[in-house]
This record gives structure tokens, sequence and C-alpha cells, in this order.
């Protein structure tokens, strides 16, 4: 999965801690809580990280590299520290200048969409990428496929045990985009239909996703909906669930909504999920379990702007973690029911772009200015 935007990967957040948002853990000699160290984890030379995602239990990151003919690539991280190349090969031009926006490895399978802006408007020209850690080939569709006056954009891939999906979205025959999914048949992707399901939009209520993640045997997908009436518009932020693959669609606007509001990235784990977004311009939390969701009360200060981003959180103990910038910092903040802890994050600097664990590590890509750098902490050092 991606923590991203459909474009790049930028997150622009300020934490403003209080003393009240503080609590928990240990504690430095201040009184604060102590940090959290972070080690470096150095690439391969010319590799610029992109994309995080687990795999078994492994790390494999989407890069861009510098000086090769095939720009985008991948190196797995082992558990003992080992990296490997996979092998990645293009087949269009814009494949092969692609920059990566969502990677996602399930069992032995690799599944990434891609994009390069190009042609005499601009527009983003998408690839999608599968095979395994022995090597990964773009698959060719035609331009109408991901592309043409109805095109949209893609925003995630997803692993279901009915197969890969992806998540994006597509002209509606009412009104504006619908979030829309497309399934594969070998190297083939089709669209489905949006029309009559949750996922098309009308002239009262238009649907944005914004990240996709699997969810028990189907999908969750997070964004929001601008909806309308009595001459008013509101932002609502909103998850689509799907029962298995890309079927029985339903949506679940989310409690807490503020003003305005936009669910931003999403993980689960079993049965429950943790989703981050905004409302009325600061982060907000949620959590799912059950088919039903409700805001996590006291969530540090954290300012986002209609075009920042929230790296998607991840489970620790229970708790639902996530790690944000505060300027040119990064902290780490724990859920204890309504009650955080923030703790300052020990290396890594500038933006958050990407969050995951991989059994007793949580990896961070980020860097000033968007430029990532690979981070690496230990779960333990987060109790």
């Amino acid at each position: 999965m991606r923590d991203r935007s459909g474009g790049s990967l930028l997150v622009t957040v300020l934490l403003v801690l209080t003393v009240a948002a503080c609590g928990g853990g240990g504690e430095d000699g201040t009184g604060e809580p102590a940090p959290v160290p972070f080690t470096r984890v150095d690439l391969p030379a010319g590799a610029a990280p992109v994309v995080l995602t687990a795999a078994g239990d492994a790390l494999l990151v989407g890069v861009r590299w510098a000086g090769r003919d095939v720009v985008p690539g991948l190196v797995r991280r082992g558990p003992d520290g080992s990296l490997a190349e996979v092998p990645v090969r293009g087949a269009t031009l814009y494949g092969l200048l692609a920059t990566w926006h969502s990677l996602v490895a399930d069992g032995d399978r690799i599944v990434a969409v891609g994009g390069e802006r190009g042609g005499a408007h601009g527009n983003v020209r998408w690839s999608v990428w599968g095979g395994t850690a022995e090597g990964v080939a773009e698959q060719p569709q035609g331009f109408s496929t991901f592309g043409g006056w109805g095109a949209g954009e893609l925003v995630d891939a997803v692993a279901t045990p009915a197969g890969p999906v992806l998540i994006g979205s597509w002209q509606s025959a009412r009104s504006g985009l619908d979030v829309a999914a497309w399934t594969s048949d070998g190297d083939v992707w089709t669209r489905q239909a949006s029309e009559g399901t949750a996922l098309e939009s009308d002239r009262g209520s238009l649907g944005f996703p914004m990240a996709a993640v699997p969810l028990e045997r189907g999908v969750l997908v997070a964004g929001w909906r601008l909806e309308s009436g009595g001459g008013e518009t509101r932002e609502q932020p909103v998850v689509w669930r799907s029962t298995a693959g890309t079927t029985g669609w339903t949506a679940h606007p989310l409690p807490g909504a503020g003003g305005a509001g936009a669910a931003l990235a999403a993980r689960c784990w079993g049965s429950v999920c943790g989703v981050t977004g905004r409302v009325d311009g600061a982060l907000a939390v949620w959590r799912l379990e059950g088919g039903a969701a409700e805001r996590v009360d006291g969530t540090p200060r954290v300012a986002v702007d209609e075009e920042g981003r929230t790296a998607a959180p991840v489970e620790i103990g229970g708790r639902v973690t996530q790690v944000v910038s505060d300027g040119e910092r990064v902290r780490v903040a724990s859920a204890d029911g309504d009650r955080w802890t923030v703790r300052a994050a020990e290396g890594p600097v500038g933006t958050v772009t990407a969050v995951t664990r991989v059994g007793d590590a949580l990896y961070v890509l980020a860097g000033p200015d968007g430029g990532g750098q690979l981070w690496r902490a230990d779960v333990a050092a987060l109790g």
C-alpha cells in the first residue's frame, strides 16, 4: 500500500504539543517522554526510496534509480538486514520513467502502480506492474484502461483473497467522478461498473478516494464526499467497504466530522482498522471495528491543510500509532483509549511520507522537501 496522495507523497503537518497531550512512556529526565531512537537504513547507491510495504518478514522498498534506463526499482531488505535488488522490467516509455504510487506484496505476489506525467495535457500516464521477488514486469494496457476522456486517477493497489484490486476514480454517468475499481484476468485489467453501487457519485454527493487497503476478504477505501443540499456544501470523511473482492460495497460516513473533513490514509490489522485524516484543518484519527467507527479523542494537535497528507497508522501493542512531522522534527504518537503519548523520533527529520511495520521493526520514510531517507526503530522501544 502507499502512504501518499494521488500525486506526490507530501505530508505538510505541524504538531503542536501540549502538556495534556503528553503522557505515559519513559521519561528522559526532563519530564518529557523519552525519544524513540531510529537508525538510518542505507540503500544501494543511486536508489531514492519512494514507497514501502511489508513482504512477509522482509521490507520491500520502491525506489527511483539515478542514471538507469529503467527508473522505477525495488529493493528487498531481509530480516537479517541484507539488501537484494528485485529485477524490474519496463515495457513502455512512461513505464520506464514511472514513479511508484503504490506497492503491495501478498505472499509471493507483488503488485505496483506507477505514474509519469506526459502528453499534450501533462496528464499522469499510469502503469501497472506485477510479479514476485524473482522479478516484476510492467503489464501494458490499452490506453482506455486507465486513460482517455473519462480518466480519473489510480489511488492504490490492494491484495484480496479474490485477487488484486486497483482503486481509483473514473467519470461518473451521473455527476463528476465515481470511486472506481479494476480487477485483473492475468495481465489484463478491467474496470468494474460503479453504477448502482455505493461507489457511484450523484449531484448531491461526489466521492473522492484517497487510499485503499485490504480488510478481511474485501477492500476498505478511505476518502471523502463533497455533499450538497439546502444551499450548502460540506466535506464529509467517509470509508467505502466491500464484503469480498469488489462486491458488496457500502459507504460509511465517519463520525465527528466537524465542518469539513476527509479520511486520507488507513491500515487494517485483523478486523480492526485505523484511519487518519483531517477535520477542520487538524489531524483526526478513527478506529473501525465490527462495522462501527469512532473518532479517537484527545488526538495531538496537528495542522493538516487541504493539500496536506498523513501517513497511515500502524498497530503496536494494540494501540493505534501515528508518525507525524513537526516542522523538521518527527514525532511518534500512540493512543491508549483517548490518552495519547507523544515522543520525539531521534534520527529522522523533515516530511514523513511512508510508515510501515515489519515484525519487530518500524520503518519510516522521511526527509526535507519530500526527499526521503529510510529509518528503522525497534518496536520494543515504542512500548
